[in-house]
């Protein structure tokens, strides 16, 4: 749902500012994740597109200096047809009837879902690398994910915390932000609440139970500002219970290079509680 809204307004200032044209023959995604590896892992002229939304600094996860020097691409056929790609790299955004027309003009297509697990976005990496001839690459990405984590299993008391994204969404048991937060220490307090994998958490209900720490985007500028302004003040009241870390919803869309960033944040918030903060 976040993502349609995004890709609107990606689309209506994409209308309004010229782009150059895509080269032909060269390997498109529209996926934003996939456009992170890429950033890493893919050879200058390897790539001829990335998703609209990589051009957007709140939704992009690749660094934005390297997706706006390559035009921007939408997850509709009729787009990708245009874009004569010999390769498309795409994920959960694009439609099956979109694939299907794109395997049906004799276009490669490799689709990457939501990797739910540490390991099953590492072999996603590795199928990335694998279609671009860049195996090497692949595993120096994965060695400095690997190096970013806790090198064993967190054995102390465990904090809780929540991952409470603009909208209230939050990320439960089974997706990758839930392993993250175990791997350094902290308890996913979602079940509390009585949230599965993704749900949405009003701040009424955070009110009456709050976890220990809270990780949030503090800053938004648009329509979202009034509402982090709102959800700021009434958590002011929390005092010294509850505990606020700056948490951009952008480090919430991606796994790959953004696990990176997500554990620098993990890892420094769970070291300044010390060893035995139950």
């Amino acid at each position: 749902m976040r993502f349609g809204v995004c890709l609107l307004a990606a689309f209506a200032l994409a209308g309004c500012a010229s782009q150059p044209a895509i080269a032909p023959h060269g390997v498109v995604s529209n996926n934003p994740c996939i456009d992170a590896v890429l950033a890493e892992i893919a050879l200058p002229g390897q790539v001829t597109a990335v998703s609209i939304y990589s051009h957007d600094p709140n939704s992009a996860s690749a660094p934005l200096t390297w997706a706006r020097q390559l035009p921007a691409i939408g997850i509709s056929a009729e787009e990708v047809l245009l874009a004569r790609p010999k390769m498309v790299l795409t994920g959960n955004l694009a439609s099956g009837g979109t694939n299907a027309v794109l395997a049906r003009a004799g276009i490669k297509t490799v689709a990457l879902g939501v990797a739910p697990t540490i390991a099953e976005d590492m072999q996603q990496i590795r199928t990335i690398a694998a279609v671009l001839d860049r195996t090497d690459a692949g595993e120096a990405l994965i060695s400095h994910i690997q190096e970013s984590l806790p090198s064993t299993q967190f054995s102390g008391p465990f904090v809780s915390a929540i991952i409470w994204q603009n909208g209230g969404f939050v990320a439960g048991k089974g997706t990758l932000q839930d392993e993250l937060l175990a791997r350094h220490g902290f308890r996913n307090a979602s079940a509390q609440y009585g949230l599965s994998s993704w749900g949405v958490l009003p701040l009424e209900t955070l009110m009456r139970n709050p976890p220990v720490v809270i990780f949030m985007p503090t800053q938004k500028p648009g329509s979202n500002a009034r509402d982090i302004s709102a959800r700021q003040r009434l958590l002011a009241y929390l005092g010294d219970r509850t505990r606020i870390i700056e948490f951009p919803d952008r480090l919430l869309f991606c796994g790959g290079p953004t696990i990176i960033k997500v554990s620098a944040i993990l890892k420094k918030t769970r070291a300044s509680f010390g060893k035995d903060r139950p």
